[in-house]
């Protein structure tokens, strides 16, 4: 009979929530930081924006634990201020870069931020030392899980979530279940990375599955490249102690690889995707996974060579794409002067499309993003395009309810966040505390977003939140058993 270990045990071992960063050092680079965007040409806002990052690190960074917190505060933070930079990079204010409603945009969007983040962290305050394990459980934990078992496991639910994927006819009751699925996947994943950093075993084979998971995700129509390199940089944080000018320099790298990337997939998605989907309209991938790996590195390679004005505009380009306020700005520009506020109209319809299952809403029809973009803002993509941009929830709030209206709405969506935080600690308390961390990291994910629209969030998060507490506990709990050491002669593989 396997041990396994429980998170009661893992308590025994020390939680706490100790210090993470060097107080003094890094208060003394965010002053520095806040004074050069006292020369910026928005100097309010980039002070501001300096505060907010320095603000929630506090509030979210410590010690050991894989800042899962951090992740879901900094990517809607980057998603809030890059524009900002974006203007700040071309020598402009914001109402000069978005036609007079930037500012005003920026502002909303920022402190809507805060008040998603002040509600998480009410919630989660009354046990915060509850919830923060120190390095010794972590290690812990990590010392009862076989590696070599994970990865067996992670291959075995990914094939099988193929096989059922293949299997179930597209439109199916049953496909969002088998989407969701892959989940589990991404769990083990983030069970694995741990692993490896809490005990640096078998390096040659962790970034050889690395290396593999990085080229393969490629074959994917939006890029989800981008999973691989995030759990990486997460799961290697899990032996800071201190955030030092050494440890950035450590992780330049892993950050120069991520921007290289970024900018490769901004120069040639189009292409790419037209390539995926057979010229055919719609986001669906046509061609064998071969083909679309050898499509990429031949782009790739020729994205190597643009010309500087080319340069320039994919420089633009990536901006805009980071930065998420063009049309946040552009519905303030429309809303309420040309159309009214919904008053919860729009939130309505959201969770009545992403909640209620098309076998009990006939007339739930498909989901178009640009529908909402055209409406509330002057852009027209044509009727014929496809496009996965949406207004994104904070913009849909405001649409809703207007400035304060918006603030108590994202104030209930941080309290939702502490909440699932809680639930999956509860329903998971009994398995290894690795496997934990993993399924909070799933969970959590599609809330930590500024740009999705709400249907697309409150589906993933709902949905998701059952299937990974409710329909796939028994696996896990299986799981949990099957990667747990053998009891052997003391020795750990």
């Amino acid at each position: 009979m396997k041990p396994q270990i429980t998170s009661s045990k893992v308590e025994a071992v020390s939680w706490r929530a100790p210090k993470s960063v060097d107080l003094a050092a890094t208060n003394f680079l965010f002053l520095t930081l806040g004074t050069w965007g006292a020369f910026m040409p928005n100097p309010l806002e980039t002070i501001w924006s300096v505060f907010m990052l320095w603000l929630l690190l506090r509030l979210f960074w410590w010690q050991s634990f894989p800042p899962i917190l951090v992740y879901g505060a900094i990517t809607p933070w980057i998603e809030v201020h890059f524009s900002l930079y974006e203007a700040n990079f071309y020598g402009q204010t914001l109402d000069e870069l978005f036609l007079d409603t930037g500012r005003q945009t920026y502002w909303m969007a920022s402190v809507g931020l805060l008040f998603i983040m002040l509600g998480i962290r009410w919630v989660l305050k009354r046990n915060w030392s509850r919830l923060t394990p120190s390095f010794e459980a972590l290690q812990a934990a990590a010392q009862q899980l076989d590696q070599l078992r994970i990865f067996i496991a992670i291959i075995g639910v990914r094939f099988l979530s193929g096989i059922l994927d293949s299997s179930i006819p597209h439109g199916s009751s049953l496909t969002q279940i088998v989407t969701y699925s892959y989940g589990i996947g991404e769990a083990l994943a983030c069970v694995l990375y741990l692993h490896f950093f809490l005990t640096r075993k078998r390096p040659l084979l962790f970034f050889g599955f690395f290396a593999f998971e990085l080229i393969t995700s490629f074959y994917s129509y939006f890029g989800s490249w981008k999973g691989p390199i995030v759990l990486l940089f997460l799961a290697s944080l899990v032996n800071i102690k201190t955030i030092t000018t050494k440890m950035v320099l450590q992780f330049t790298p892993l950050l120069g690889l991520l921007f290289f990337l970024l900018f490769t997939w901004q120069a040639i998605k189009g292409d790419y995707r037209e390539f995926l989907s057979g010229e055919q309209r719609g986001q669906v991938i046509n061609v064998s996974q071969s083909e679309a790996l050898s499509k990429f590195q031949e782009l790739g390679s020729d994205a190597l060579e643009l010309s500087d004005e080319a340069r320039a505009d994919l420089v633009q380009g990536t901006f805009r794409r980071i930065g998420y306020l063009e049309y946040f700005a552009a519905a303030v520009r429309k809303v309420p002067s040309t159309l009214p506020y919904e008053n919860g109209q729009l939130l309505k319809d959201n969770l009545t499309f992403a909640l209620v299952p098309r076998i009990l809403n006939a007339n739930k029809g498909v989901k178009d993003d640009k529908v909402k973009v055209e409406k509330y803002t002057d852009f027209y993509f044509g009727i014929n395009s496809i496009s996965s941009f949406s207004l994104g929830h904070y913009c849909e709030a405001y649409i809703d309810w207007g400035p304060i209206g918006m603030m108590l709405h994202l104030l209930i969506y941080g309290l939702i966040g502490g909440w699932l935080w809680h639930r999956v600690k509860k329903r998971y308390e009994h398995v290894n505390l690795l496997l934990f961390i993993g399924i909070l990291w799933v969970v959590l994910l599609p809330w930590g977003t500024m740009q999705q629209d709400f249907i697309t969030v409150a589906g993933k998060v709902t949905w998701g939140a059952v299937c990974h507490l409710i329909l796939f506990s028994s696996l896990y709990k299986w799981l949990n058993r099957f990667v747990a050491l053998e009891p052997r002669s003391g020795k750990t593989p």
